[in-house]
């Protein structure tokens, strides 16, 4: 690569050539086409759990709708639907796709092994399916928390499994093109979005050892019999270990969009680079170890652990403070250089007629 070229991808202004992301754009489709299918079909149990808080219960009503026993029969099975298909399907395929589609552009290269994301979402797509079935049969009435000693279908546990493998055969990839594209440019700056995505994607799969461990060490054996009984506090914990750091894995996405691209889409640039990155290598540090704080009423977590955690927990103020005032000072440097004037007089300038603007500026 040329010096130009270099510079031009390490700043992320890509000039991509025709048909260049072909591939890395079939795959975002499906990712995110099956992600806005599980947000459409688990967002659709809020108003029925709604209505039932009311008084309204259409769960008799719509347990007529189906196929044999695949049909939802109770408040709680709905419920656990709308917590899987929300808080894990929608999130981690959005977020895959996305980065499927940013993390090359960004680095100005396809993907180094676009089979290897293929195989991703084939695995995620079994994983989906096989804990679908017994959520729909009403074998895997356990929310998404699915604490012990609550029992669901093995299959249930082992299509989690296989929907984060496959979110982690997908991080490879990643990884792989990272590495290519350092190769290729030593001494480079890696553009910011590719280094939001790659911390990102570091940052879950260290996560979700936790709940890896929880479901193929103490739940399924334990499903299966080859174990007398499993530990629920202990099960808690590892669940929570992940459980936690999964809120960032949705949020980081979503800094990646407002540091790297609404200062764009407002007229004007990213306040400060420097603290934008510092902000992730924090949430990476912090992020994972404040699993806690949602056990600090379990009698079985001692309470200095509890105390550290809620430490933690607090020092998270940092990142998210730094990005409220970074986000804000960049859409006041756009609104400005759009001819705002005054205190606020920058704040109309801004583009609130451009949709993905807007719709991430009221986010």
């Amino acid at each position: 690569m040329s010096k130009r070229n270099a510079q031009s991808a390490a700043a992320g202004a890509i000039t991509a050539a025709p048909g260049m992301f072909k591939r890395e754009d079939r795959l975002t489709a499906w990712f995110i086409g099956i992600a806005m299918v599980a947000l459409f079909i688990g967002g659709s149990f809020g108003p029925l759990q709604k209505l039932e808080h009311v008084g309204i219960n259409w769960y008799p009503a719509l347990s007529q709708i189906g196929i044999g026993s695949v049909r939802i029969q109770s408040y709680y099975q709905g419920l656990t639907a709308h917590g899987v298909l929300n808080a894990l399907v929608w999130t981690t395929f959005f977020i895959v796709g996305f980065f499927t589609y940013a993390l090359p552009r960004r680095l100005g290269r396809p993907l180094a092994r676009p089979r290897v994301n293929l195989i991703a979402l084939i695995v995620m797509v079994i994983g989906l399916i096989m804990a679908a079935v017994p959520i729909l049969m009403n074998l895997a009435t356990v929310l998404y928390t699915f604490y012990p000693p609550m029992k669901a279908s093995v299959f249930f546990y082992l299509g989690l499994v296989l929907v984060v493998v496959g979110s982690w055969i997908a991080g490879l990839s990643y990884y792989l093109t990272y590495w290519q594209w350092r190769r290729d440019n030593p001494g480079q700056k890696t553009p910011f979005i590719a280094l939001a995505a790659i911390i990102t994607m570091v940052m879950w799969q260290i996560a979700t050892l936790g709940i890896a461990i929880e479901i193929l060490v103490l739940i399924i054996p334990w499903i299966l019999g080859w174990t007398a009984g499993t530990d629920p506090q202990l099960a808690r914990t590892f669940f929570w270990f992940t459980g936690h750091p999964l809120v960032y894995f949705w949020l980081l996405p979503a800094y990646v969009s407002w540091y790297g691209m609404v200062p764009k889409q407002a007229g004007g640039k990213l306040f400060s680079e420097q603290l934008a990155r510092l902000v992730f290598w924090l949430f990476l540090v912090l992020s994972i170890p404040v699993g806690l704080h949602h056990q600090f009423v379990d009698p079985g977590v001692p309470q200095g652990w509890k105390t550290v955690h809620a430490i933690l927990t607090y020092a998270l103020f940092l990142p998210s403070m730094a990005t409220a005032f970074t986000v804000a000072a960049s859409l006041e440097t756009g609104g400005r250089a759009r001819g705002g004037k005054g205190l606020l007089g920058w704040i109309p300038k801004l583009p609130w007629g451009n949709p993905s603007y807007t719709a991430q500026n009221l986010a």
